[in-house]
């Protein structure tokens, strides 16, 4: 892979593309915010983020935020309400672009657990986050965008536990399972690349890896037998002015992508 940039930035970058210019747009936590701040400072300068909590922004925060509720959302937002005002009357109403979560596990028809994790005999060891709105995002976006690091124990041929909801067992399942026709999950975008989802099965399949990985690679560190488009491409990376602002603008402390440099913070100081 290119070493200008990591393999996060890769995800982030391309991610963002998938937004255009005046797109109405619900973020959840995580990268999904850098996809959309770099959108919005890029090729997007009229997108519109809205979060679960109320708040409607139209800027780039004074900081890198910490999750969607950070307090430096408040400041010159457009909108500050409740969440009925985002995910009621925006989400619900149908009014929103595109909506973007991250995800702890993904399984082949879409559907993303970040509730629990699990032992090797299917008993729950943990709970974390939970859904937050990833659940009414998942359930009534036109388009949904997740976000995830890849790696095979995350992709998961069936999950254990559904947070929010993709398409379920596939084919018409979503349908019959009373969610609103026309939604569910457009793209899932990892640090290897990018998946799209059969019009027919609902299956993922893969469209498009990064520079430096290889078909092989990815099939290898997803956990059932992915499937591969046709037409599958390599896609196109970040450029050098995406990666400055990623690292020198939207996220300076490398706090959402760049591990590396998270973990180098977290040392003790030399005196």
């Amino acid at each position: 892979m290119n070493q200008t940039a990591t393999s996060i930035e890769y995800m982030v970058v391309a991610a963002s593309r998938e937004i255009a210019d005046g797109n109405l747009l619900m973020v959840g936590t995580q990268w999904p915010m850098l996809a959309a701040m770099l959108a919005k400072r890029t090729h997007a300068p009229d997108c519109v983020m809205a979060f679960e909590g109320g708040i409607i922004y139209d800027q780039l925060p004074s900081r890198t935020p910490l999750l969607t509720v950070d307090p430096c959302y408040l400041s010159n937002a457009l909108f500050c309400g409740g969440t009925l005002d985002t995910m009621g009357a925006l989400l619900h109403g149908g009014r929103v672009d595109l909506a973007f979560i991250p995800a702890a596990n993904v399984d082949r028809y879409g559907n993303v657990n970040t509730t629990y994790r699990f032992d090797d005999s299917g008993r729950p060891i943990r709970m974390s986050g939970g859904s937050g709105g990833a659940c009414d995002f998942a359930s009534l976006a036109s388009k949904l965008i997740i976000m995830m690091e890849h790696d095979k124990r995350r992709f998961q041929e069936k999950l254990e536990y559904i947070t929010s909801p993709g398409y379920l067992d596939g084919y018409d399942s979503r349908l019959k399972a009373g969610l609103r026709p026309g939604t569910g999950p457009w793209a899932m975008y990892t640090t290897l690349g990018r998946f799209k989802f059969d019009s027919k099965t609902k299956e993922m399949y893969l469209d498009g890896f990064f520079q430096g990985v290889t078909v092989e690679q990815v099939k290898e560190n997803t956990g059932w037998d992915l499937k591969v488009s046709p037409t599958v491409e390599e896609i196109a990376p970040p450029t050098a002015e995406d990666i400055r602002i990623l690292r020198e603008v939207i996220d300076p402390l490398g706090m959402w992508s760049d591990n590396l440099r998270i973990k180098w913070r977290t040392q003790p100081t030399q005196a």
